[in-house]
Formats: C-alpha cells, sequence, structure tokens
C-alpha cells in the first residue's frame, strides 16, 4: 500500500530548513489572485485511529457560466513531486518521525468536483497524548514547504454512558439524557453524537439500518469536576419525525444506540467559529486557517464511542405509538403493534 520514494539531500535539507522559514510564512494568502495556485491542506489527527490522513489540493476558479461544469481532475492536484512528513515533538526534542504515502482507498462522496479519485497522504500513526506534532508538506512544482503545528489532546474519560448490562437509556417526551466526562487537557470544543439501530422490513427484506443525530458543538470551561450535554428525549422524537419515511408496510424494531464524544483542539474551537453563522447578517469573518504557506487546517481529537447501549421499554413504547412517531411502524418493547396502547 505504501509508495516509496527517493528523496533527494536537498529536499531533506528544505524541509528542515522549514523551522527557519516560519517568521517569513503567512496563512494570510489572496485565493483570488490570478494564476495562482494557492495549497489547500486538511488533517485531523485522530487518537483513536491507528492512521493517519493528509488531504492536499489548490484553489480553483470558475467564472459564473462554468458552475455546472465541474473542473477536471488535473485543475485540483498538484504535479510533481509531493513529500509528506510529520514529527512528534517533547520536551524541545524530535521523538518519531513518520512519511506519508499516497492512497485513493477512501472514495469521495459525489458532487461539483471530481470523485473518481480521492488522493490523500497517509501514515501509520498512533497519537501520543499531550504531545507536539509538526506537519510538513514539500510540493515540488511550487519549490515550497508548507508548514503547521498542533497539540494532542489529552486523554478523554467518559462518566456517563457506559457499559452496564443493567442500565438502559431513557430518552423520550419529558426525559432527556445527560452524558459527561472529563475535561480534557488541551481540548477547546467537544461533540456528543447518537446513532439509533434498527431493523427495518419491507416485504420480505429486512435490513440493519442507522439514523446519526449530531448534538451542537460546546466549548465549556475546564475549571470544572466534569462536563456534561444533555440530549432532548422531546427532540429525539421530531428527529425521528423528521428523518424516517412513514409507509404502508413498514415495520421496525429497534435494536440499541450508541453514543460518540469528541474533544477536538484549541485550532478546531477556531476553525468552528470562524465558520458559524455571524451574528450580524452584514458581518463576515475571516475563516480560521494554521497553514503556514497555503490554506487549511491542521488539528487534533479524541474520541471515544460508547457501543451497544439498549433503550428502556418507556423510550421503546413511546416511539411506538407516540403522537409524532407513530406512523413509522416501530415496534413496541414486547415486539407488537397494539392499536389501543397509543399515547396521547
Amino acid at each position: 500500500m505504501y509508495i516509496r520514494k527517493k528523496i533527494t539531500p536537498i529536499r531533506l535539507i528544505l524541509a528542515i530548513m522549514a523551522a527557519g522559514l516560519f517568521a517569513s510564512c503567512s496563512t494570510e494568502i489572496d485565493i483570488n489572485s490570478s494564476n495562482q495556485d494557492v495549497p489547500i491542506v486538511y488533517c485531523v489527527l485522530n487518537s483513536a485511529d491507528s492512521f493517519q490522513y493528509v488531504r492536499i489540493q489548490k484553489t480553483y476558479l470558475v467564472d459564473q457560466a462554468a458552475l455546472n461544469t465541474p473542473p477536471d481532475q488535473d485543475s485540483m492536484l498538484f504535479q510533481g513531486e509531493i513529500v509528506v512528513t510529520m514529527e512528534r515533538w517533547s520536551a524541545g526534542k524530535v521523538m518519531e518521525t513518520f512519511r506519508f504515502a499516497p492512497t485513493n482507498e477512501i472514495p469521495k462522496d459525489s458532487g461539483f468536483f471530481p470523485y473518481q479519485k480521492n488522493i490523500l497522504y497517509k501514515a501509520k500513526i498512533k497519537v501520543v497524548a499531550n504531545q507536539t506534532y509538526r506537519l510538513y508538506i514539500y510540493l515540488g512544482s511550487k519549490e515550497k514547504v508548507l508548514y503547521a503545528e498542533a497539540s494532542s489532546l489529552g486523554k478523554l474519560n467518559v462518566i456517563d454512558p457506559i457499559q452496564l448490562q443493567q442500565r438502559k437509556i431513557s430518552l423520550y417526551d419529558g426525559n432527556n439524557y445527560t452524558c459527561r466526562w472529563d475535561p480534557v487537557q488541551n481540548a477547546g470544543v467537544y461533540q456528543v453524537a447518537l446513532r439509533l439501530k434498527y431493523k427495518e422490513t419491507i416485504g420480505n427484506s429486512t435490513r440493519i439500518k442507522y439514523l446519526d443525530w449530531p448534538q451542537p458543538f460546546a466549548s465549556p470551561g475546564s475549571d470544572v469536576d466534569y462536563l456534561s450535554m444533555d440530549v432532548s428525549g422531546a427532540r429525539f422524537m421530531h428527529i425521528l419525525q423528521d428523518n424516517l419515511k412513514a409507509g404502508e408496510g413498514i415495520v421496525r424494531e429497534v435494536i440499541g444506540v450508541d453514543f460518540q464524544i469528541v474533544s477536538g483542539s484549541l485550532e478546531m474551537k477556531y476553525y468552528i467559529e470562524s465558520t458559524s453563522p455571524s451574528a450580524g447578517a452584514l458581518m463576515e469573518k475571516p475563516v480560521y486557517g494554521n497553514i503556514n504557506n497555503g490554506i487549511g487546517l491542521f488539528c487534533t481529537v479524541a474520541r471515544i464511542n460508547v457501543n451497544d447501549l439498549l433503550l428502556s421499554s418507556v423510550t421503546i413504547d413511546s416511539m411506538a405509538y407516540g403522537q409524532f412517531t407513530r406512523n413509522l411502524g416501530f415496534l413496541d418493547h414486547t415486539l407488537d403493534r397494539d392499536s389501543t396502547n397509543n399515547f396521547k
């Protein structure tokens, strides 16, 4: 899977000298300048994964008449030599160095931009907590070195939910569920996501399906014993109503729920804040980026999944007979559809 290229001494020197170029580098770049292919870089180091990825593309200008015509693949990608490396620093020393290799193993979603080739750069990296990571990218066609730095997060410790055989999640109108976790060192933003798992039968066909429901981002302070976020039971029922199709003959059986809690670094917090809607209709905020000699984002996240949790009988019955979900075909906790049990 790895593709190795020979690096000449001059390329290594350029990468090493990048540390001395930071004072002259800038993330303030005019992306509308004529004949300027501005590098765009995104990398999110995830402590829950064994492999890390870097996405490298370039800006592409189109006029109004060309909006219906996708750009050519070559218009999005840099040609020539591309060297992607990363260093892990601790106590002022380089502890590890990683070399990334190109891969197209992850398909790109369809859309305006071409998706027949989704070229990323991949390296096997197990992220170490509370370390500094430095990303270097050498673009041979532009004779330029891009650089970014981010700190990895501390350990993410979840207090609730946890997997207990007797524990069931209650989430219905009038009853919210509270997630709790310890503050994470170096984190600036948090998000909780819920995934409902269910069987859906239409005629003779039965499939396992999922409904993902991410909660709003939160940026609480760290001077507390623990952090928490309420998941609304009433909103949960409306999410089911808004996202699941009702129809004659559709039968759904609840399997359970998964929770995912994610903490993001300060760089991610700044990026989210810069891309959120402005308070004033005429205010335009600059999008945060920390890629020197380019635009984009290099940040870190820590993630924990708590899977295969069961819903309480009251929650399942509310899904089967509640006023917002009674037409969605959910079976109650006895795997029945008794019309006399309709909730008001």
